[in-house]
This record gives structure tokens, C-alpha cells and sequence, in this order.
């Protein structure tokens, strides 16, 4: 696909939404930690900014070698940008991309949540664009999949209107009207 997002607009795309998912939660009476939030956000992809996003397709030609070779790719990047950093830095960040990894956290859930809800966003950008469907079905369907196990009550409420503007034609300009309108807010 031409024209997809580039690492650093996803990563801003799902810090902004962490934050938002964040915010919303902490009104729901849920304590969580902002200022993680989005230093896991911030740091979740970090190593795409060496590797780029390495697409399932090019995994699928590897075989089932593909996704430990992504993970060692966007590991030895991950050593390599923090590797020159002081220690107690290195420490830091490399805590908070294990706790990213891992997924454990009500933090990192959180920013899981965000990241899936961008590729959305961005699934219904492509098709507003124009790609064909079946360029898109698989990304979409495997997407909602893995978020409706979050068990992040505005995370959902996210993926449910945005589940309903991916049936219609609307661009990403709209959707954030809606959540404006929307009783999220």
C-alpha cells in the first residue's frame, strides 16, 4: 500500500488516544498512572523508527521463522537506539518496553488498546481512500479481535463507534467530531 502512516505518525496518533483512553478512565474512577501511559506510548514503537513497520505479508514469505525474526530485528534496534543512553536511562526504557511487551499492566493494556484503535483509524482512512477491501478485511477483522479482549470499558466504547464509521464512507476529520458529540466525552 502507498501513502500508509509513518512510524512517527502512528506513534503520536496512539499516544494521543492513550492519553484520551486514559483520561476517560480516570473519570470512570480508575487510577492510572498518565504519565506511564504515555511514556509507554511514546517509546512502544521506537524501534520501527530503525526497522519500519515490517508487514505481515513479508513475514508470511519467511515462514513460521517471520515473527521471531521481527523480534529480533526490532530488539537489536531497540539495544542499538538505547544502547549510548545513561544507564539509569537505559534501565528506564527498557523496563517500560518489557512492561509494553508483556501487556500486563493496566497501563499497557491501555496503550494496546490505543494502538489497535489507530489501525483502525487507519483501516478506515485506506478505505476512504479507496483500497479494496479485501486489501483491509484482514487487517480490520484481526484488529477488533484482539481489542475486545482489553477489557478497557472507553477502549471499547471506542471500538464500537468507530466499528460503526468504518461502515460508513467518513473521513477521520468526522470520526473526531463524533467523539466530541459522543457520550465518552
Amino acid at each position: 500500500m502507498q501513502d500508509v502512516e509513518s512510524v512517527a505518525d502512528h506513534s503520536f496518533s496512539t499516544s494521543s488516544l492513550a492519553l484520551l483512553i486514559s483520561d476517560l478512565e480516570a473519570q470512570r474512577g480508575e487510577h492510572v498512572n498518565i504519565e506511564r501511559v504515555l511514556r509507554l506510548a511514546l517509546l512502544h514503537d521506537l524501534s520501527e523508527s530503525l526497522t519500519f513497520d515490517i508487514s505481515k505479508a513479508y513475514l508470511e514469505y519467511l515462514g513460521p521463522r517471520g515473527a521471531a525474526i521481527k523480534r529480533d530485528l526490532e530488539h537489536s534496534a531497540w539495544k542499538y537506539i538505547v544502547n549510548d543512553l545513561h544507564p539509569k536511562l537505559h534501565r528506564s526504557y527498557s523496563t517500560l518496553q518489557k512492561e509494553f511487551d508483556t501487556e500486563k499492566t493496566f497501563e499497557s493494556r491501555i496503550v494496546h488498546a490505543a494502538d489497535r484503535l489507530d489501525i483502525l483509524l487507519q483501516v478506515i482512512e485506506y478505505r476512504r481512500r479507496g483500497y479494496p477491501e479485501y486489501v483491509l478485511a484482514e487487517l480490520w477483522s484481526e484488529t477488533i479481535k484482539k481489542l475486545r479482549s482489553c477489557r478497557i470499558r472507553s477502549a471499547l466504547t471506542i471500538q464500537r463507534i468507530l466499528i460503526d464509521e468504518g461502515r460508513k464512507k467518513r473521513t477521520p476529520k468526522d470520526i473526531s467530531k463524533i467523539f466530541q458529540r459522543s457520550q465518552i466525552m
